[in-house]
């Protein structure tokens, strides 16, 4: 049904229907779709305004109703030897679809950011999504009828903070191979709704639509708060560690390292454990260890199994110190995870601990 939708509205964006052409297409969907008020039902005062419905052959030909006893008729205005057409109660419904409930659901479930607003030429501003230290930006385009090729390069100029612009076009897919190149250089990417959202969830394909432009190992979607921590605690990374508090071995404990398996011995994982804890407080992460000279290689031991797996494959970027001699895990406090009921079961006395002091839960 969002396909058939889709591809009138490209052509009239303020397309409507009848409730039993769209019924005939998808009673599911049609019923899906009004229970999300997706669907607006439109004011329509039948006696007093023309008919149209491409379902009586008429091509667009304007009609008139008039109720004769409990049946509607659809009289034909050019031909008055045209007979009449019976219609019911569901042709005379009529709906459009509701681009502010529509964009609510997709910014709700893929956590877009920003201000759903019309900007010129009748497009729409979508939102927002944070990678790391740049924006996605989304727009819908209506309609790219006419024969003419958009000019949506200006779109760059409007959406500023916007590094790379994902641009929705409601059906049909932009093939001039020139203007794609064009965009491609500017970091505009179009892509027809009808393709890139599934309706039954409202999930957008955002990595796919936007992996030629990310940098090489991918980038990481961050809320506006993690954002703002970003730049307030100057953390380096984005690495995504889990800590599932189990271990299969003696003296070797299960990290999980950006989806990565892999093990660290107890004391090094001691160590992450404490480092971990106050990087949960939420107050940049820097703990204060005082180390005798020459034996900073126990950092160097928590470093070590991770580095092949972190993002940047710096492990003294990932386990940082400053000139004061603190440490830190430099990643955003929400990309660390744990199992707090297995940690508190740990074999060792100090794990456990330390366990009491993260936050409840899987987390």
């Amino acid at each position: 049904m969002m396909n058939f939708i889709l591809k009138n509205i490209e052509a009239f964006p303020t397309a409507s229907f009848s409730e039993s052409e769209l019924v005939r297409v998808s009673k599911t969907d049609f019923n899906f779709l009004t229970k999300q008020k997706c669907l607006d039902r439109m004011k329509y005062d039948y006696m007093k305004e023309p008919y149209y419905s491409s379902a009586l052959g008429d091509n667009g030909n304007e009609r008139r109703i008039k109720k004769v006893g409990s049946r509607f008729c659809a009289y034909s205005v050019e031909s008055a030897d045209s007979a009449p057409i019976e219609v019911t109660e569901a042709d005379l419904r009529r709906y459009q679809l509701s681009f502010p409930a529509l964009f609510a659901k997709i910014r709700q479930v893929n956590k877009i950011e920003g201000k759903f607003q019309e900007i010129p030429e009748g497009y729409f501003y979508i939102g927002y999504k944070l990678y790391d230290s740049f924006r996605v930006g989304f727009v819908f385009v209506p309609k790219i009828g006419d024969g003419k090729l958009i000019k949506f390069v200006g779109l760059k100029d409007i959406c500023k903070d916007d590094k790379v612009l994902v641009v929705f076009t409601p059906f049909t897919k932009i093939e001039d191979i020139l203007l794609s190149w064009g965009l491609s250089k500017c970091k505009i990417v179009t892509v027809p709704l009808a393709t890139a959202l599934d309706f039954k969830t409202f999930k957008l394909s955002i990595d796919d639509l936007t992996k030629e432009f990310m940098p090489e190992g991918g980038a990481t979607a961050l809320t506006k708060k993690q954002a703002k921590d970003y730049k307030d605690f100057d953390y380096k990374c984005y690495d995504k560690i889990h800590i599932p508090g189990t271990a299969p071995m003696k003296r070797s404990n299960d990290l999980e390292v950006n989806g990565h398996k892999i093990k660290m011995p107890d004391g090094a994982f001691k160590l992450f454990i404490e480092l971990g804890v106050e990087l949960k407080k939420g107050k940049g992460g820097w703990l204060k260890k005082v180390v005798e000279a020459g034996k900073y290689q126990i950092f160097d031991r928590v470093r070590s199994p991770l580095q092949g797996s972190l993002l940047g494959k710096d492990a003294k970027k990932f386990i940082e110190n400053n000139a004061s001699k603190d440490y830190r895990i430099s990643t955003h406090p929400d990309f660390i995870t744990f199992d707090k009921k297995n940690l508190l079961k740990h074999a060792s006395a100090s794990v456990q601990a330390l366990a009491k002091g993260l936050p409840r839960g899987k987390r």
